[in-house]
């Protein structure tokens, strides 16, 4: 069984998936993590006119996967994407604030991966202005706790383009190891792993 049809199985059973269910059906995003500073939840379409203004910024294109051509494509596209994407797998791309003012700083989530068999991989994106404050690594570990402890999955992957350094350190501080490196659209990608059991056994060793 793979581990995307367990999580389906397993959903049947969690009252707490139902509750994100009743959520999702009455128009509401599920609130996925809060940090220090830092709010992540379902994306509404309210929030993608500025999620789309942050991805055109300078330099966000270099690594991030691409927008709609248009805000217009965008707004139609994440219509279905929130519609559709949140209900079927109990994850996606969500949106990242700022707790203290409720300001949109980025994104970021888990996704089915193109490149990996049954894999599920972690993206994120932060606002130029807001890079280098730790955003990413506070909104990541949020994250993999909540792969871990709500969806229960044993790993997650990232594949990051191999010049996009920050990246990869921010990926080695979240605990991913990197596993090979591998080529898509003519380009090399670091293939790294977050397992949470070998992570766990490696804290239970030095303790």
């Amino acid at each position: 069984m793979s581990v995307l049809q367990k999580m389906w199985n397993e959903a049947d059973l969690d009252p707490a998936f139902a509750e994100r269910d009743r959520c999702r059906k009455a128009g509401l995003p599920v609130r996925i993590a809060e940090t220090k500073r830092l709010l992540i939840r379902e994306t509404v379409l309210e929030d993608v006119p500025k999620l789309y203004e942050i991805r055109q910024q300078p330099g966000m294109s270099d690594y991030v996967e691409p927008m709609q051509p248009t805000l217009q494509k965008e707004m139609e596209f994440m219509e279905a994407y929130i519609h559709h994407m949140y209900a079927f797998y109990d994850f996606g791309l969500w949106t990242v604030l700022e707790r203290e003012n409720g300001r949109i700083v980025g994104r970021a989530g888990l996704f089915p991966s193109k490149f990996l068999d049954e894999g599920v991989e972690l993206g994120y994106m932060v606002a130029a202005e807001r890079q280098r404050r730790g955003y990413a690594l506070e909104c990541g570990r949020a994250i993999l706790d909540y792969a871990s402890d709500v969806l229960d999955l044993p790993e997650v992957h990232v594949l990051i383009h191999i010049r996009n350094r920050a990246s990869i350190r921010t990926a080695g501080r979240l605990g991913f190891t990197e596993y090979e490196i591998i080529q898509k659209n003519r380009m090399e990608y670091r293939h790294m792993i977050w397992n949470f059991h070998a992570l766990r056994k490696t804290e239970d060793e030095v303790v």
